[in-house]
């Protein structure tokens, strides 16, 4: 095994539990998938003279952990030349090229500052890691000791994720750069019979199945499909999109330009400049435009987003019971992992759902704001005053998961029962 020159710390910054809600719940913000790849993922395949630790909340860390099969001592022994930077950094070309040039050239520590805020440290001495905290819960923690009168300072333009839309918005640049590394692996032939636009910019992997009728219009943007993807009869594919591995797209759906399924996904009906984090099913009729769907969600048929006002104006969202302005015309559903819809549910713009609740029986549009495990909606059932009880979704996830050849870990049990016991 090749030794690595440097080592890459990924923190998690102060108050992403409330800014990436409900996403935040169950994961940490290297997790976030912004195009094909999730953050860590760009910094893996991209600077392979890194190794890559990560400091964060503890059981969003140990899940993920668990569900990566990485091994705790495999991240020990951090030791210089070190750079440490916030997690919620959206890495782009541009980005890694910088800081392996600086990882490279570097002969002595500095900070890095996008505009004026400090985004990362790049420290070579191992006399300067005394007195840090390399496995504090938050990037302010780690470098609250470093002596920054004393370093000189680099500034970098980079992209973050603060919100879950900042993602959805980063999606088609994202596609459009990963590109390159995806046409590395990515070499098999669409079969004749597919009607495509521009096939130089659409990707397929192995083993995919492509029925009759369908349209591949990769005029605005690159198609990458990953490989086992099922593309049924008379879709419609709109590039800049990027299909995950395993995932299979009904009969008749149009996918429309800015989509991210992530792998295992089954998707209908339309769906336009969306992320499916992974493991999602919207099988059926119905629109969700400009939302972010998180793991296991289950959305019925006839599910639909509204992604814009009658008035055209700027939409706002509850995080937590907190107002923010989100500054965006366009914004369907934040989506936690493991919520359901029934048929014909309507969700509001910028509707924000925790995780596990069941939305159903609720005769009118739910509120904008669903807390994680409620029946119908907390505001609106009766049954069981409109709670989902812990050991009954647990249940449902378990059957859920098991039919995708997963198991809950024991981590995300515990982040299971700690967001239960919030409501």
């Amino acid at each position: 095994m090749q030794h690595s020159l440097f080592t890459l710390l990924l923190c998690e910054s102060e108050g992403i539990s409330d800014t990436l809600y409900p996403f935040s719940i169950m994961h940490s913000s290297w997790e976030l998938r912004y195009g094909g790849r999730r953050i860590f993922e760009v910094y893996r395949d991209s600077l392979p003279e890194f190794s890559i630790r990560f400091a964060g909340r503890d059981l969003q860390k140990r899940s993920f952990l668990e569900q990566e099969s990485i091994s705790v001592d495999a991240l020990s022994g951090q030791s210089a030349p070190l750079m440490i930077f916030r997690a919620e950094i959206a890495p782009n070309t541009h980005t890694v090229t910088i800081l392996r040039r600086m990882a490279i050239d570097g002969g002595q520590s500095f900070v890095i500052k996008n505009k004026e805020q400090i985004i990362g440290v790049y420290l070579v001495k191992e006399s300067e890691l005394t007195g840090l905290n390399l496995h504090a819960p938050t990037f302010e923690q780690v470098i609250e000791n470093i002596q920054f009168d004393i370093l000189p300072v680099t500034t970098i333009d980079t992209e973050s994720i603060h919100y879950q839309w900042d993602a959805m918005m980063l999606a088609p640049k994202a596609i459009a750069e990963s590109f390159g590394f995806f046409s590395k692996q990515l070499k098999e032939t669409l079969p004749g019979h597919v009607f495509a636009l521009n096939v130089d910019r659409i990707l397929t992997g192995r083993n995919c199945e492509f029925a009759p009728g369908i349209v591949l219009d990769a005029s605005k943007g690159p198609i990458i499909i990953e490989s086992d993807v099922q593309i049924m009869a008379h879709s419609f594919v709109q590039g800049p999109c990027h299909i995950g591995k395993g995932s299979i797209i009904k009969a008749g759906a149009q996918i429309y330009s800015g989509t991210v399924l992530g792998p295992v996904c089954k998707i209908g009906g339309e769906v336009e400049q969306s992320i499916f984090h992974g493991y999602a099913n919207k099988q059926h009729q119905g629109f969700v435009g400009h939302s972010y769907v998180g793991e296991w969600v289950n959305l019925g048929a006839l599910t639909t987003t509204s992604d814009l006002k009658n008035t055209y104006g700027e939409i706002d969202v509850l995080l937590r019971g907190k107002k923010v302005q989100t500054g965006l015309r366009f914004l369907g559903a934040l989506i936690g992992d493991h919520t359901k819809t029934a048929i014909g549910t309507c969700l509001s713009t910028g509707t924000v759902i925790g995780i596990h609740s069941s939305i159903h029986d609720i005769g009118e549009f739910p509120p904008k704001e669903i807390s994680s495990f409620c029946w119908g909606t907390k505001e609106l059932s009766n049954s069981n005053n409109g709670i989902y009880e812990l050991e009954k979704a647990l249940t449902i996830a378990e059957i859920v998961m098991n039919r995708r050849g997963k198991l809950i870990t024991s981590a995300q049990k515990q982040l299971f029962r700690q967001e239960f016991n919030k409501i």
